[in-house]
């Protein structure tokens, strides 16, 4: 009897293809497509002229091109973006309508299950993917049908905060430099490409030390996620951390899931934030986060 979990979760899968499709993207994104194979997915984040992100994506080769794959909420922004200089290449930009789902299995299990050798970090048979996420975790697009039926419950995207990979909220687009939220640990920054969209900023943070700010992984005893009735002013997503008695502004959490009774949460933060820091949501004081480690190092070489 098989034991995996399969989840639905909220994320889009975009397609790009066509005769530029590589040296676009290459244009578009932090990474460096040249080092994308067929066995192989890398993070990616897509940045406006200042360097602030759209969207932060799994990148893989698929089919003809290569598939993006985010939250539903990065997508919106990220599809306006990537189609608007387009037409001046050879290039088309689609959203697939495949659902993309996340399954917790050991990597053995799962390519048993689905009769397949998975030698890299993704494979491709017929028109399905797996991206491993880790030895336990892998998005999954193409026929449902050989996969369990999927379960509710938020589980896959708790476990995906955990491991620390980003997805930004409504709030979060247009606001945080790819090294806010931790691309540069995940691989997901080539300082070392030709020119694309936003490097300058990019550059910068990196060789003048600029960047005072990281992604941290919050947990908080809780039931549900944040989302308080406030007025446009007010952004429910706020925290704050303790200093004495008092209470200061600290950042604003970027991600959220809750599942067990616990709210898991990616929360950008300065980055000499100490990890014994108390930290509550402005909005909802009685909601107290603290840090959990990261399961990557935010040192650079």
């Amino acid at each position: 009897m098989s034991t995996l979990s399969v989840y639905a979760t909220e994320n889009t899968a975009i397609y790009v293809h066509g005769d530029d499709a590589k040296s676009y993207l290459q244009g578009q994104l932090t990474q460096d497509v040249n080092d994308i194979d067929a066995n192989t997915w890398r993070w990616a984040g897509q940045c406006n002229a200042k360097g602030k992100l759209w969207a932060c994506f799994r990148i893989s080769q698929y089919q003809q091109g290569y598939v993006l794959i985010c939250s539903n909420t990065e997508a919106q922004f990220a599809l306006t973006e990537l189609k608007k200089y387009a037409v001046f290449s050879k290039v088309e930009i689609e959203q697939l309508d495949t659902q993309v789902l996340g399954v917790i299995a050991p990597k053995a299990e799962l390519a048993s299950h689905l009769n397949i050798d998975i030698s890299g970090n993704a494979h491709q048979w017929q028109d399905n993917l797996a991206l491993l996420l880790d030895d336990q975790r892998t998005l999954f697009i193409g026929d449902s049908s050989v996969l369990p039926e999927p379960q509710q419950g938020d589980e896959f995207v708790c476990a995906q905060i955990k491991a620390g990979e980003p997805s930004l909220n409504a709030e979060a687009i247009d606001a945080y430099v790819p090294q806010m939220v931790n691309l540069q640990a995940l691989g997901g920054i080539s300082f070392n490409k030709g020119c694309y969209t936003g490097q300058e900023t990019v550059a910068r943070m990196k060789y003048l030390g600029k960047n005072k700010r990281a992604m941290f992984v919050l947990r908080a005893e809780h039931e549900g996620i944040l989302a308080p009735e406030l007025d446009a002013e007010q952004n429910p997503l706020d925290l704050e951390r303790q200093v004495g008695e008092n209470w200061r502004r600290a950042g604003s959490l970027i991600a959220q899931a809750s599942a067990n009774g616990e709210l898991f949460g990616l929360a950008v933060l300065p980055n000499d934030t100490e990890q014994d820091v108390q930290l509550r949501a402005k909005h909802a004081p009685q909601v107290l986060f603290t840090i959990a480690p990261l399961p990557y190092s935010l040192t650079e070489d």
